[in-house]
């Protein structure tokens, strides 16, 4: 379930460009997955919905990372 879901969301993301790489765009629709799991806007909570496969540690910081150096698209955003 969780797959279809995030490929639903990759697709929504690919009709409206948020973020332009499809790697980014997987990697939004893992996080807004995490955000309705974890109910909760706290990077440390966030990741530990993330990726079951790593570390708490290493999501929070590829979340970090991701809002660092990711330019979002806030018009087509809103």
């Amino acid at each position: 379930m969780k797959q279809r879901l995030s490929a639903k969301i990759t697709t929504i993301l690919q009709r409206a460009p948020v973020v332009r790489n499809l790697a980014r765009q997987k990697f939004v629709a893992q996080f807004v997955i995490a955000l309705l799991k974890s109910r909760n806007v706290q990077f440390g909570e966030v990741a530990q919905h993330l990726n079951d496969a790593v570390k708490v540690a290493s999501n929070e910081t590829r979340i970090q990372e991701f809002f660092r150096e990711t330019d979002l698209n806030y018009l087509v955003l809103a």
